[in-house]
């Protein structure tokens, strides 16, 4: 297991965003989280690499493990993000920085790499990902598309064991949507294990392995693939057909 995942629970004041969400995922696995607008996807991602921490509940993920009932400090949340990375929604590259320097920034200053290696990881990051081209740009100067692809290089430069993304096709046109289903599924070939949260069930359908469905913070549904022709719950084939 990459991945467990047991009985938590989160309040954002008295108003409770998960109950009990328990689930596992093994290396390679690629789990979308589905759900409707509220039903504490983006909490429970959050969650898996300490950016939220719930108030109770377990979590084993790329080898750590930890108990919410117990502080949890800030530098094991560091720890645990130098394995888990996160491509974020809004993609946060850093506007006064070339392609090539937000991506060596963390691998040289986190992680001690030297400059040179992490130079010439990045362009083969860069190459694999058809943006070589674009290295020595400033981020204001790409496409949506293209800026998503330097955050999940950007992500992929710190090898982390498990790729976290929120949203990843938001706001973006089909073929550049194409392109990120190819991405992951060529990621997932590599064992990384990737959870992603999406609300576009036809994307959700091409790169998951296994689905998670919460409606209000309650795991409704989770299984493999064949949950999107038999899903179990009446809820889950309603959603299914929006």
């Amino acid at each position: 297991m990459t991945i467990q995942i047991n009985d938590i629970n989160k309040f954002y004041g008295s108003n409770q965003v998960l109950h009990d969400v328990s689930f596992s995922c093994d290396a390679g696995d690629t789990l979308v989280l589905l759900g409707p607008s509220g039903a504490g996807k983006s909490s429970l991602l959050r969650v898996l690499n300490l950016l939220e921490m719930p108030d109770s509940g377990t979590l084993t993920i790329a080898d750590k493990s930890f108990n919410f009932s117990d502080d949890i400090s800030e530098k094991q949340g560091m720890a645990l993000r130098k394995k888990v990375g996160m491509v974020f929604q809004q993609y946060n590259l850093w506007p006064h920085m070339s392609v090539l320097d937000n991506l060596i920034e963390a691998p040289v200053k986190v992680a001690g790499m030297q400059k040179e290696q992490a130079k010439q990881e990045a362009m083969q990051i860069l190459t694999k990902l058809q943006l070589a081209d674009k290295a020595d740009a400033w981020s204001l100067q790409l496409s949506g598309g293209q800026q998503q692809r330097v955050a999940i290089a950007r992500a992929l430069m710190m090898k982390p064991e498990v790729l976290l993304f929120d949203e990843p096709t938001a706001a973006l046109d089909p073929e550049i949507t194409s392109q990120v289903v190819n991405i992951i599924k060529d990621l997932s070939k590599t064992g990384i294990t990737q959870i992603i949260v999406t609300h576009e069930v036809d994307f959700a359908k091409k790169v998951a392995s296994h689905l998670l469905y919460l409606e209000k913070g309650h795991v409704v549904e989770y299984g493999d693939h064949s949950h999107f022709t038999q899903p179990q719950s009446q809820a889950f084939a309603d959603y299914l057909k929006h």
